[in-house]
């Protein structure tokens, strides 16, 4: 007897296509992605596009089914064939790049998936400006749509030729059913936004539950951030009227619609029980412990992920002490070596983060994501962050020593990524104090406490037996400056430039008779006296680590291309930090100005020289003293 094959396992929408991009045109998209799939006879995939250039344009066969189709209509309101053709390939459909559609015809109104024809990466046309064919694999949405649409094949055609810009007149009725369905298609659509530093995830229903309670006064879903992802494709389908029960304005906010009214509660009504039969937990956020896994996808064997509620933790074994240090120094005076050789290089109790401007409290911290089950339904789970990572695993590894490493520390905003956070990073340093290392105060937050203790009510601290090391460039600008209140929770350590100590300080400049450290050393000497009056000088200096042994060697290949590539390193990487940065006010103190006015005749210069002439010809006599005689 034949049964049923197993349930099918299906990989999950990446959430964060096309960040950036926008939906633009939404009306025109949909309707002409179903315009495609009526003229083709209801197929389940479409090779739609053909190249044309660097661009796409409809592929001929479907151009003449189109025509065939829609041609009876259009051409009632005086519109030829070449002037509609010229409208399909004006479409979203062949101008925008694949992401950006992505998120729109699949995780929003879920026609179709999108894929290139010749299977390339889906990120294929982020940069250049050049488009690739597609195809369009369609979705039983598609089926719904149709059942409405047999009702009245020709004034739906010309709600579509209106919509796609034909200049064709469509009857009210028609369009605002199609509208209506529309809206229903995106139902089970969440979207993102940022409120003071957290993400807020939502869907259609979260707005209407708001103005209903509300009575009606707008909704902002602007949030603090520039709008990203599908949120963006949200903005454009409410500008549009694709949403018959909402209005939406420029500045932001969304409102009942005048169609709305009284039938919004009713409508919300139906919309929530759908959603508790298809989606099930929509109703009520739940939050799942998932352990992480490791890079290969197999649970870690050492330490321990997960805190099952049988679980006990004996404290009496966890190692006390940790602190949260702060490594600063000029740029290359070997920071993050000192972080390894020094605090921790065992992957297993350490996790490596790295702030930078767009870095948020939601990837330090962590977020609520929704997901899919084995069922194919969505869930809402909090998806813990690098900071919540390490908590768990120190608090259940008592007997392990951890560490939370943030690099460049001030190139992200770093109160607004820490957030309430922040009050932990306050230790006991006193045995009379309680635990020595564990934090001093701690904080409420039922997520992060579900998945550390599994318990949403316990009290979050930081373990005594993790540390948290950050670094941090003292001459970087336009980076976000760290207030005293911050700083004075580190355990602030200088590492000091010695160049001396620095394995490749005895090599030889290229084919130079100059070594790396007279040369470290005789520039940083003039850094500071050419700046004596700027608080931030010795923050220009050249660290010891600032370039590597293999920017010192020198090539003698046969192969001009390569031995260019490798003798370039250290002029463009020293010689242009010393003209753009170091000395950018006063280039006279060090390079000879009189006869090179470019960075490009210094660099040119420098290479096509040999020996020393290098330096003696750029520079001004006596920069490097008697070495660079």
């Amino acid at each position: 007897m034949i049964r049923p094959q197993p349930l099918k396992q299906y990989s999950d929408i990446d959430l964060k296509l096309a960040i950036k991009s926008s939906f633009p045109n939404a009306k025109a998209t949909l309707a002409l992605l179903i315009m495609l799939w009526k003229a083709s006879e209801r197929p389940s995939e479409i090779n739609y596009s053909q190249a044309d250039g660097g661009k796409i344009i409809v592929s001929d066969d479907l151009k003449e089914k189109l025509i065939q189709k829609y041609s009876p209509v259009y051409s009632t309101s005086a519109v030829s064939d070449d002037s509609f053709v010229t409208t399909v390939n004006g479409n979203q459909l062949f101008k925008s790049q694949l992401e950006p559609l992505l998120v729109g015809i699949e995780l929003v109104w879920r026609i179709a998936r999108l894929k290139f024809a010749d299977g390339r990466q889906q990120g294929a046309e982020r940069t250049g400006g050049e488009r690739f064919p597609k195809i369009l694999a369609y979705t039983c949405n598609m089926d719904v749509i149709d059942a409405v649409l047999t009702s009245d094949e020709d004034d739906y055609a010309k709600v579509f030729l209106k919509w796609i810009g034909c200049g064709v007149t469509a009857d009210n009725e028609f369009e605002n059913t199609l509208v209506r369905l529309l809206a229903c298609l995106a139902e089970s659509s969440f979207y993102r936004l940022e409120d003071g530093g957290k993400e807020v995830i939502f869907n259609p229903n979260s707005l209407y539950l708001t103005l209903l309670a509300s009575e009606g006064s707008p909704v902002d879903i602007n949030g603090d951030v520039e709008a990203k992802g599908s949120l963006r494709t949200l903005k454009s389908a409410l500008s549009e009227g694709l949403n018959p029960y909402l209005s939406y304005s420029n500045g932001g906010s969304v409102s009942v619609s005048s169609l709305g009214g009284e039938s919004l509660r009713a409508y919300q009504s139906r919309v929530d029980n759908y959603l508790h039969i298809n989606v099930g937990t929509l109703q009520g956020v739940k939050h799942l412990v998932v352990a992480p896994e490791s890079e290969n996808g197999d649970r870690a064997s050492e330490v321990e992920d997960e805190t099952p509620p049988f679980r006990r933790i004996d404290e009496a074994t966890r190692i006390t002490g940790g602190a949260n240090y702060l490594l600063y120094g000029v740029p290359g005076s070997g920071k993050s070596h000192t972080v390894k050789t020094e605090y921790c290089d065992d992957e297993e109790r350490m996790e490596r983060v790295v702030f930078h401007p767009d870095y948020t409290y939601s990837d330090f911290v962590g977020q609520i994501m929704p997901k899919l089950d084995e069922e194919r339904r969505v869930y809402y789970d909090f998806s813990p962050g690098p900071f919540t990572r390490m908590l768990k695993k120190s608090y259940t590894n008592p007997g392990k020593e951890f560490f939370l490493v943030i690099e460049e520390l001030n190139r992200g905003n770093a109160p607004a990524i820490f957030g309430e956070v922040f009050q932990l990073l306050d230790r006991k340093e006193r045995a009379d104090e309680g635990t020595v290392g564990e934090s001093s105060y701690g904080i409420t937050n039922a997520y992060v406490a579900e998945i550390v203790y599994n318990d949403a009510e316990h009290q979050v601290l930081v373990p005594s037996n993790l540390n948290i090391v950050a670094t941090m460039n003292t001459s970087d600008q336009n980076v976000f400056t760290l207030d005293t209140a911050f700083q004075r929770r580190w355990r602030m350590r200088m590492i000091e430039n010695n160049i001396s100590a620095a394995i490749h300080a005895k090599k030889n400049i290229l084919d130079t008779s100059v070594t790396w450290e007279q040369f470290n050393t005789a520039i940083n000497r003039l850094i500071l006296e050419a700046n004596s009056r700027l608080s931030s000088s010795e923050d220009k200096r050249l660290g010891a680590y600032f370039v590597t042994s293999l920017d010192l060697e020198l090539s003698t290949s046969s192969d001009a291309k390569e031995a260019d590539k490798q003798n370039s390193r250290f002029p463009e990487k020293v010689l242009k930090y010393l003209w753009d940065d170091a000395f950018k006010f006063s280039r006279e103190v060090i390079f000879d100005i009189d006869n090179y006015q470019s960075l490009e005749e210094v660099i040119r210069t420098f290479k096509t020289s040999s020996g020393n002439e290098r330096f003696n010809k750029i520079f001004k006599e006596g920069v490097l003293g008697d070495i660079g005689d």
